[in-house]
């Protein structure tokens, strides 16, 4: 006869392993904005954010592109890091197209993928802030000098008097 806590231990440790292979969906981290600059400083722009970032920057048709992975970790070991151990890698896609000749749509979108131990796959995960696309918009609008606030030292600082 099988005991009824032996019964109970199993049954919750079968629901307890049942639940942890839920997989959530994670949407890609898209922007979609209209920039006050011509497409090809747009493109420029684009393309030294996301090669200083060590994307594989490739644009095809002249307004889209897709970006390899990036190099997540750059050392001896890349091939382990990549293929066994626990890491996060992005990918990014965008397209630039002209509105008119001074204004620009640009569509930016990162996908990340990680996995934790060597067993596992990769499966999609949320971007990592410096991935985000928010933040690469952000470093996009810096290299086009389209800042929305400007701080100085008074700004920083504030009112209280504090001198750097």
């Amino acid at each position: 006869m099988i005991r009824k806590d032996y019964l109970a231990i199993v049954a919750l440790t079968v629901f307890a392993f049942g639940c942890t292979s839920v997989q959530r969906t994670v949407e890609p981290d898209v922007v979609d904005v209209t920039l006050p600059a011509p497409a090809d400083r747009v493109k420029a722009a684009v393309t030294k954010v996301l090669a200083d970032d060590d994307y594989d920057v490739d644009w095809k048709d002249g307004s889209q592109l897709q970006a390899g992975y990036r190099d997540e970790q750059p050392s001896i070991w890349d091939w382990l890091v990549r293929g066994r151990l626990g890491v996060v890698r992005s990918k990014a896609e965008a397209s630039v197209t002209p509105e008119t000749d001074q204004s620009s749509r640009l569509r930016l979108q990162i996908s990340s993928e990680g996995k934790q131990t060597m067993f596992q796959g990769w499966g999609p995960t949320a971007p990592q802030v410096p991935q985000s696309a928010e933040n690469k918009l952000r470093l996009i609008k810096n290299e086009l000098k389209i800042v929305q606030a400007t701080y100085t030292t008074e700004t920083f600082y504030g009112s209280y008097g504090l001198k750097p």
